[in-house]
């Protein structure tokens, strides 16, 4: 199959950084695979799809990716594909655009990751969500939360299936030796406490509950953000409000996250909303007690209640936090129940999953 995935761009974010594993696994089984961004940024991603030989391409209109001629340039770049998948407003409006008004033949697919978006606040924007969706072939939903969310804006007639977000699994996840933390984050000590929270600096991801219960925190206690975004300011900010600034560490984009994760005690996911929680995911899929918001995505991939704290509450979850600080044998049992937990999200398997559906709807290949 020729597949063509279009997506806003190759950001800091869950669904980007899933594309960056997946693709290459399509490509491997013997498809023809390429990615049109509605502008490059040239990141970490992109960058990386580019090395492993995936054909990154950018339609970079001067007026940016709002804008409707996105549908028009697009028509070209998908004009030999079997398959267009595309990912995020608004490349899930002009790539269903471009291929229903220039490209009819092609299968379309989108993948919706979240519970939530703004545009249902609004009626127009409503309306336009239901009539776009319904130029879909078939919508991979990431949890079955997101399924239900769908469900409520699409006919019957598409094809909807969960199929939940994969990880690469480490073949072994070694913690590197606390005097040694310091080489990958600067200042730390040997008997530092390190939770860690992968995620863009937005709204929706609340880095802010960790920040606050931070505050609450014994004095060895660091939180590490991985990570960039429009709220990235306002966190540092708070953080020196807060007198923690000495104790959190803002990392930016990094590309080195598994070693990061091997410096981490826990995981922390704070969400407000969560279609699904990729980096949850890894988390434990590296032997780290992971404790998230319960929500709807984030709470079916955690799963133990133990792990769970409401939303944007930072004294349950500074708690929760020194339970483990507290309690090394607790700390080890949840991580290997976390390490148990993360196998069922195999990026092998998904890939696998998104090839079956993509074949139900295109016979013949």
């Amino acid at each position: 199959m020729k597949i063509t995935h279009i997506i806003n761009a190759l950001e800091t974010g869950g669904a980007e950084r899933l594309l960056t594993e997946m693709l290459p696994l399509m490509q491997a089984a013997g498809h023809e695979v390429n990615i049109v961004l509605l502008k490059s940024t040239n990141d970490v991603f992109e960058q990386k799809l580019k090395q492993l030989g995936i054909r990154v391409e950018a339609v970079n209109i001067c007026a940016g990716r709002y804008n409707p001629l996105n549908a028009f340039k697009l028509a070209k770049y998908i004009k030999n594909s079997d398959i267009v998948h595309t990912h995020l407003f608004p490349s899930q409006y002009w790539g269903a655009l471009a291929v229903k008004l220039w490209r009819k033949r092609i299968k379309l697919f989108t993948t919706e990751h979240s519970t939530f978006n703004s545009r249902g606040k609004y009626a127009i924007t409503s309306w336009l969500d239901k009539h776009i969706y319904a130029l879909y072939d078939g919508i991979i939903c990431i949890s079955k939360g997101t399924a239900d969310f769908v469900k409520q804006r699409v006919p019957q007639n598409v094809a909807i299936r969960v199929i939940e977000n994969g990880v690469r699994l480490p073949s072994a996840s070694m913690s590197v030796p606390a005097e040694q933390r310091d080489k990958f984050i600067p200042g730390l000590r040997a008997d530092d406490f390190v939770i860690m929270q992968v995620a863009r600096f937005s709204e929706q991801k609340n880095q802010d509950c960790v920040i606050r219960a931070l505050s609450k925190l014994p004095h060895n206690v660091h939180a590490v953000f991985v990570g960039y975004g429009v709220r990235e300011t306002l966190c540092k900010d708070l953080a020196q409000r807060m007198g923690v600034a000495d104790r959190t560490h803002f990392l930016g984009e990094r590309s080195d996250i598994d070693d990061l994760w091997r410096i981490a005690d826990i995981g922390v996911m704070s969400s407000h909303w969560e279609g699904f929680g990729l980096a949850a995911v890894e988390g434990m899929a590296h032997s780290k007690p992971v404790l998230a918001s319960e929500v709807s995505g984030l709470a079916d991939v955690v799963r133990y209640h133990e792990l769970l704290f409401p939303p944007d509450d930072d004294k349950d979850l500074a708690h929760k936090i020194e339970w483990l600080l507290n309690n090394e044998d607790q700390r080890a049992h949840w991580g290997r129940m976390c390490y148990e937990n993360a196998q069922r999200f195999s990026i092998e398997k998904m890939v696998g999953k998104y090839l079956e559906f993509y074949r139900e709807l295109l016979p013949g290949k």
